[in-house]
C-alpha cells in the first residue's frame, strides 16, 4: 500500500470519527424510561400536562400521555403508587394537602421550603416553579356590594363550591373559622369544579363561588373576585414534581428541560389557553401544540 493510499484512507477515518462525533451531540435522543404524565380532571391542568409531555416528545424523550383523572389527591397518590412519573400541580394546593397544618403564605419560597421535603419522602423530586400561577378566588357577581372576602359576613350568601373546597383549611373551613373569616353561609351547594360553578353562579342559584383566577368566564360574564383581605390564600405557582427514580436516570438534562419551560409559562397563558378550551371549545392538545409552535419550542 502507498504512503498515498494510506494518508487518504486515515483522512477518511477522521472524517468518520468527526461526523459520528456531530452526531452524538445533536443527533442523540435522551436515554432513559418512558415518562408518564397525566393532568387531573379540569381543563386547565389537561392543557398544562399536554405542553409539558409535548414539548418533552419534542425534545426526543420517550413520553405517555394517561387520561385526566381525579383532582390533588389522586395525582399524588399515583405519584407514590408508581402509576405516573411527572405531575404538574399548584404549590399552595400542595401545601393544603401535605401540611393541612402548616399557615397559608403568600411566598411561594416559602411554600417550596415545606413541601419539597414531603415530597421527597415518597420517591419524587418538587422542581422549580413556574411564574405562571393560578390563585383561589372568592368570586361574586358584578353587582354585588361586596369588595372583600370579609364583607360577605353581613350578606346571607348562598356559597357554591366543589366538593374538596369544604374539607380543605385554605377554603370553606377558613371561611367559616371564626378566627379567620367567621362567615355563616345561608348555604352550601356542592358544584363540580368548572365551567358549572359560573353557571350557577349567572344564573343566581347561588351568590358566591369558589374558583380559580385564570377562570375565563370570570371576565366573559362580569363577575369580580374578592380581595382576600385576611391572607387565607396561598401562592398557587405551577409547578412540575417528578418521580426521583425518573430524573435520575436521565440525568440533568430531564431537570434543565422542564425547568427551561416551567419558566416561559406566564399567568396570561394559562388564561389564554382556559379561553380556548373553556370558551372557544377547543382540544387540549390542540392548544398546546399551536402554544408550543409559535413559542419555538418544538424545534
Amino acid at each position: 500500500m502507498t504512503k498515498k493510499i494510506v494518508l487518504l484512507l486515515a483522512g477518511l477515518m477522521m472524517a468518520s470519527l468527526l461526523v459520528a462525533a456531530c452526531g452524538d451531540d445533536d443527533g442523540d435522543d435522551p436515554e432513559g424510561p418512558t415518562i408518564r404524565v397525566r393532568g387531573q380532571a379540569f381543563s386547565e391542568s389537561v392543557t398544562i400536562a399536554e405542553v409539558y409531555a409535548q414539548y418533552l416528545q419534542a425534545k426526543g424523550y420517550d413520553v405517555e400521555v394517561l387520561t385526566a383523572a381525579g383532582f390533588r389527591t389522586e395525582a399524588i397518590d399515583a405519584l407514590q403508587n408508581d402509576d405516573v412519573d411527572l405531575i404538574i400541580d399548584y404549590i399552595g394546593g400542595a401545601l393544603s394537602a401535605l401540611a393541612p397544618d402548616a399557615g397559608p403564605s403568600a411566598d411561594p419560597d416559602e411554600i417550596v421550603e415545606t413541601i419539597a421535603p414531603l415530597y421527597e419522602e415518597f420517591g419524587t423530586t418538587l422542581l422549580d416553579y413556574s411564574p405562571a400561577v393560578d390563585g383561589d378566588a372568592f368570586v361574586v357577581r358584578g353587582d354585588s356590594e361586596a369588595s372583600t372576602i370579609s364583607d360577605v359576613a353581613s350578606l346571607n350568601y348562598v356559597l357554591g363550591a366543589s366538593a374538596a373546597c369544604f374539607e380543605r383549611p385554605q377554603c370553606f373551613i377558613g371561611f367559616t373559622d371564626p378566627e379567620i373569616y367567621g362567615i355563616e353561609f345561608a348555604d352550601e351547594v356542592t358544584i363540580e369544579f368548572g365551567p358549572l360553578l359560573g353557571e350557577a353562579l349567572a344564573a343566581e342559584e347561588v351568590d358566591a363561588v369558589i374558583w380559580n383566577t385564570t377562570a375565563p368566564q370570570i371576565d366573559a360574564n362580569g363577575f369580580k373576585v374578592l380581595e382576600d383581605d385576611q391572607g387565607l390564600f396561598p401562592a398557587q405557582n405551577i409547578a412540575p414534581i417528578v418521580r426521583t427514580s425518573v430524573l435520575d436516570e436521565y440525568g440533568d438534562q430531564l431537570k434543565d428541560d422542564l425547568n427551561a419551560l416551567s419558566e416561559a409559562i406566564s399567568t396570561e397563558d394559562l388564561l389564554a389557553w382556559n379561553n380556548e378550551t373553556d370558551i372557544e371549545l377547543r382540544e387540549s392538545d390542540d392548544v398546546a401544540a399551536e402554544w408550543l409552535e409559535d413559542e419555538g419550542l418544538l424545534d
